[in-house]
């Protein structure tokens, strides 16, 4: 049943867009420099964040803007207080939101006052046939020195198929009680409750567990002198662990601690260690004899840096991590599983200014495990590898090149009851992209990269079927010119040539060995064509090849692949904006193969096997008429034909249609003095219907039709005193 009615709401957007189209107004700036345009309009208005300086940031930390921006949306800091954070800890960005949500729970660094600190956070995701809800609430509560905590957190999963709904329930509480006898030392209880239910109607393998930790700990804290601090806890107590394959009673313990040694500008050593493990008694569910279990766990990774404010510095990370578990095999008995993974990687750095600089490193790796219930899955593995990254300006030339090479050594003793092999792998790369600044206005690029991965293997004891022996070469060009005009005409040039090979060694198996050759072209370009509309367009051209070097030339192949993508931004006024983008895409490809008679040359040439054809129109309207609320409206249309070959004419396969429309809020409400509520409502339809054909006849499918409402929305609670 077709419903003409709904085909209006595409004309919402386009006549607001033509109504509004010469209002006041402004666009978006273009972007300067190397570094892209970051504003984030969406985010900004319903979260309170913003993103200037977003791409520099990201460029000077070595982080891609991407992790950057999902760090300052997670823990909703700027990224100016991220920064800052990370430079006054002595810390990566990156680990600045959980050292700061531990440190919330550390009792040695509460100050010795009545406090009370309680943040309730509800969040509700619902889904056309999925709904997640998760509850999270924390609490803190200190009196002098005595002081209370709880971290609890309730999650729910449902599934709705095939007419039934499944459930999946997580439950945890974390409660701890101490006194703080100084500010170096308290000692006190803890309670960690945690549940978990996976229920399906139509199952009789759900799966139920319960595990209760209860235990004494103790923290500590100790500053010897002005270039030596660190910090130790302990955690001792009881273990109850209750599932569908095991019962596991004992003992359990936690160590952890930290330590950093600074002994004025020209050393640095942060280093940490943590070991748990358990002394329990097991048992499988349906019997009643017990066996000891035991298991070890230990990582100690850590970071040493010599000079490091010097033109000459050096950095070690180093990590040593060895895990031991037990566990009970379906007979009664207790099998281990090992893991041991050991890794050092040393830089060196030599830098005049941030424009030239050479960094030598050098990785060393081994990898072991042995699982006593998959003995097939034992494997070792030692990694060796070196590389050489150099940055060299002069006046309005940059040089950056890098060249590395990485050998690894895996064994698989037991891949069979006869033995099993070893893979030596050799990877070698080397890269380089010279830029030039042309002018203040036009920057030009070329760049180059090559690399060789060499795998061999040898047998095991009497191992009878190896990886087949084979290498891989890869190679790629790119030429890339931009000019940037002002602040309204932007526009880029680029064109790359790749060439890869997969070469087979055993003459038994060079059928296989391909060279593919790839041919890359794009052009974009922006304009601001008024004051309030801007204009983007990339235009993509790809051609690749494949040659297959031992098989006959008919069954060498071509793909081609023609895109291009127009988009209007109209900022209509401050608070309502429109984007529509409108893309086509053609895709030929076909085989190569000899001219029929008796037209015969004794060439051949590429015949056209099928092509898919793609057109889509989308628009998104956006209203914000408050920081507290916006308003999105977001039609689609996308049609897909493909086409094959039959009988020398080309005749169609399918064809289809599909429609799309959503629409929806994003909210950032406060709710009274300490609450918050924020997420996003939308209502979603999809119809679409797919034709077949056969030798040229349609077969029409009944269409198909969604519509259903999706959000997600977060409430919290924090009162502050």
């Amino acid at each position: 049943m077709t419903r003409p009615a709904r085909l209006l709401f595409l004309l919402v957007p386009l006549v607001l867009g033509l109504v509004f189209l010469y209002l006041p107004g402004r666009a978006q700036q273009a972007p300067a420099g190397r570094f892209a345009f970051s504003d984030t309009t969406l985010l900004r208005d319903t979260l309170g964040l913003k993103f200037d300086r977003l791409f520099p940031l990201a460029d000077s930390l070595s982080l891609t803007p991407d992790t950057l921006r999902a760090l300052s949306i997670r823990y909703r800091f700027t990224l100016a207080r991220l920064v800052h954070l990370a430079d006054s800890l002595g810390m990566p960005v990156d680990s600045v939101g959980e050292t700061m949500r531990r440190e919330s729970f550390n009792p040695l660094a509460k100050s010795a006052r009545t406090r009370n600190s309680f943040e309730y956070r509800s969040s509700y995701d619902v889904q056309q046939q999925t709904s997640d809800w998760s509850n999270t609430s924390s609490f803190n509560r200190d009196i002098g020195s005595i002081y209370l905590t709880n971290a609890t957190t309730i999650a729910m999963h449902r599934y709705y198929a095939g007419g039934r709904t499944s459930l999946q329930q997580s439950r945890s509480s974390d409660t701890k009680a101490g006194w703080t006898f100084s500010p170096n030392m308290s000692a006190g209880g803890s309670a960690t409750l945690t549940r978990y239910d996976a229920l399906d109607p139509l199952s009789v393998n759900n799966e139920v567990e319960t595990k209760n930790d209860f235990g004494l700990a103790m923290n500590s804290r100790q500053r010897p002198n002005k270039s030596i601090n660190s910090e130790a806890n302990l955690l001792a107590g009881l273990l109850d662990l209750t599932n569908s394959t095991i019962v596991k009673r004992g003992f359990s313990g936690n160590f952890n601690g930290r330590m950093r040694y600074h002994p004025g500008g020209w050393l640095t050593n942060d280093a940490s260690v943590q070991v748990d493990g358990n002394l329990a008694r097991s048992r499988l569910p349906a019997r009643i004899q017990q066996l000891s279990t035991n298991d070890v766990n230990s990582n100690v990774h850590g970071t040493l840096g010599v000079l490091p404010n010097g033109p000459a510095n050096l950095n070690v990370n180093y990590g040593l991590r060895n895990s031991r578990v037990e566990t009970l095999s379906d007979t009664g008995s207790v099998q281990q599983v090992r893991t041991n993974n050991n890794s050092v990687n040393s830089a060196l750095r030599l830098h005049q200014g941030t424009e030239r600089s050479i960094i030598f490193t050098h990785r060393l790796g081994n990898t072991r495990q042995a699982t006593a219930t998959a003995i097939n899955n034992q494997s070792t593995r030692d990694d060796n590898g070196i590389a050489i990254n150099g940055r060299y300006g002069w006046q309005d030339w940059t040089l950056e090149s890098n060249f590395g090479r990485a050998r690894a050594t895996s064994k698989y003793p037991r891949r069979s009851a006869s033995g099993g092999y070893g893979e030596r792998q050799d990877l070698r790369s080397i890269d380089a992209t010279l830029s030039w600044s042309m002018s203040r206005r036009m920057v030009a690029k070329l760049s180059g990269n090559a690399g060789l991965t060499k795998l061999r293997y040898f047998i095991i004891g009497t191992y009878l079927a190896p990886p087949v022996p084979r290498d891989q070469y890869t190679q790629l060009y790119l030429v890339e010119w931009r000019f940037t005009q002002s602040d309204r005409i932007n526009t880029t040039l680029r064109m790359d040539v790749g060439r890869t090979l997969f070469i087979n060694i055993p003459e038994k198996s060079t059928s296989a060995n391909t060279e593919n050759r790839s041919y890359h072209a794009e052009w974009d370009w922006s304009d601001r064509l008024l004051p309030g509309l801007t204009a983007t367009q990339r235009n993509q051209l790809t051609a690749d090849y494949t040659y297959y070097t031992f098989l006959p030339v008919n069954n060498d192949r071509l793909a081609l692949d023609y895109n291009t993508s127009t988009t209007l931004n109209a900022v209509i006024t401050p608070r309502l904006s429109f984007d529509m983008t409108h893309s086509v895409r053609f895709q030929p490809s076909g085989n190569y193969a000899p001219l029929d008679a008796p037209l015969d040359d004794g060439l051949v040439y590429f015949k056209r096997a099928d092509e898919n054809r793609q057109a889509s129109l989308t628009a998104t309207l956006t209203y914000r008429p408050s920081q507290l609320l916006s308003l999105t409206v977001n039609p689609s249309y996308l049609a897909s034909d493909r086409r094959s070959t039959s009988g020398g004419q080309v005749v169609p396969q399918r064809s289809s249609r599909t429609l799309r429309f959503s629409g929806g809020a994003f909210l950032n409400f406060p709710v009274g003095a300490w609450g918050q509520l924020s997420g996003q409502i939308n209502r979603q339809f999809n119809a679409d219907r797919t034709t077949n054909f056969t030798a040229g006849v349609p077969r029409l499918t009944p269409a198909s039709e969604t519509d259903y409402w999706s959000g997600h929305l977060e409430f919290s609670w924090q009162p502050t005193h």
